[in-house]
């Protein structure tokens, strides 16, 4: 786990679970395609460097694909480091982070990022700049950061630059999410896919007693039943593994949409259920995927209906670069604390339901794979509304 974290507020998942599981809404409802201003001109940066040599350093950096920027001490009277200045952020940084150019003159870092005030990693900055000694740590945020925004982990390496100090952020979110869920597919060999095992291995032996009498009906039918769970979830974790796997062409996702009502039909008439489907648009996608998403989803609000009629609906609004497309039904819904949880590999909210806990993990790795995120939301009037994004 990371050294550092700053976020978590009461009532909420933890910055782990959020990082792992996707970018909720309220942290991206702005435009994806947000492009920064450039900072200005740093004076301290020229003073140090001189002109052609800051001029040099900009040119280095403000190409370097990772997160790069310049922090200059503030001091006291007594010449203790009280806080940092911002100086130069190269547009990598103030792309990921959402930072606006007004940024450097508006804030300093502990106006910026409040929770770093007296944090291992503000001491680490001030050593930093006093020793000349490098830190390297890795941080997880999930906050606020003046008009921007940081949620991710990263890997920070600081080092001394005059009075002050450069800043290396490398993303390692993705790296952090896959070794979550390598370490999910070690649980469900330990435990999940080994209870199953267990079980078959303890019914063999209760036929191998009994060798000459014909298995009783109950055994077999409890061999079935343990072995179909097995294969269940090995299959699971198959899908899973290829769900990022994309072949990408014109997609109707309203075709895609009428496909999936009728491979539901059974259990929409078992329960009852009116689906209603909206205008859907064509996008560039994996046909095959796109349609394990919608039927997911779906098949989930039948899954977990409420006591009322279920009622599915379907939509999707453009917003900016990319569409919006809604399933939203009024069954038992998600509780907030499990809303980022549920994305999990092998999550499961309800245990007596069945299931293997994939179903939501594959529509999170499809809509990935596609550079979009999936989200749920409380729906109006009761149960939720799952919305995910695709590129225009």
């Amino acid at each position: 786990m990371p050294d550092v974290q700053y976020g978590n507020p009461p009532n909420r998942p933890s910055v782990a679970e959020r990082v792992i599981a996707t970018y909720p809404a309220d942290v991206d409802e702005r435009d994806r395609e947000f492009e920064p201003e450039p900072w200005g001109e740093d004076p301290k940066l020229v003073a140090l460097l001189g002109a052609q040599g800051a001029a040099g350093f900009r040119a280095l950096f403000d190409g370097f694909p990772e997160e790069v920027g310049v922090l200059w001490a503030v001091r006291d009277a007594g010449g203790r480091i009280s806080d940092f200045s911002f100086g130069y952020g190269n547009p990598a940084m103030l792309r990921r982070f959402r930072l606006p150019a007004a940024t450097r003159d508006r804030y300093t870092l502990l106006e910026a990022l409040a929770e770093m005030r007296g944090s291992r990693a503000f001491d680490a900055y001030v050593r930093v700049c006093d020793s000349g000694q490098p830190w390297v740590r890795e941080v997880t945020y999930d906050t606020p950061f003046g008009d921007g925004y940081m949620l991710g982990t990263f890997v920070h390496r600081a080092a001394k630059l005059g009075d002050g100090l450069v800043v290396f952020l490398d993303d390692v979110t993705e790296q952090r999410r896959m070794e979550s869920e390598l370490r999910g597919y070690a649980d469900v060999v330990a435990h999940d896919l080994s209870e199953p095992l267990t079980g078959i291995a303890l019914l063999v032996t209760v036929l191998e007693q009994r060798p000459e009498e014909p298995p009783p009906t109950d055994v077999l039918e409890q061999l079935r039943a343990t072995t179909e769970r097995a294969r269940e979830l090995i299959d699971g974790v198959l899908v899973y593994a290829r769900s990022g796997e994309l072949h990408s062409e014109r997609v109707r996702l309203g075709s895609l949409m009428t496909d999936v009502a009728e491979d539901l039909r059974p259990g929409l008439e078992e329960a009852g259920a009116t689906l209603d489907v909206g205008e859907l648009p064509e996008v560039d996608g994996d046909a095959r995927q796109l349609r394990r998403v919608l039927q997911n989803l779906v098949g989930n609000a039948i899954k977990f209906r409420g006591e009322a009629p279920l009622r599915v609906e379907i939509s999707a609004v453009r917003r900016g670069q990319e569409w919006i497309v809604t399933v939203r039904d009024n069954g038992a819904g998600i509780a907030p604390a499990h809303a980022s949880r549920i994305f999990g590999m092998f999550s499961r909210v309800d245990t007596e339901v069945e299931g293997a806990g994939i179903g939501l993990a594959v529509c999170r790795r499809v809509v990935e794979a596609h550079a979009g995120r999936i989200w749920v939301e409380a729906a109006a009037g009761g149960g939720s509304a799952f919305r995910f994004t695709l590129p225009r």
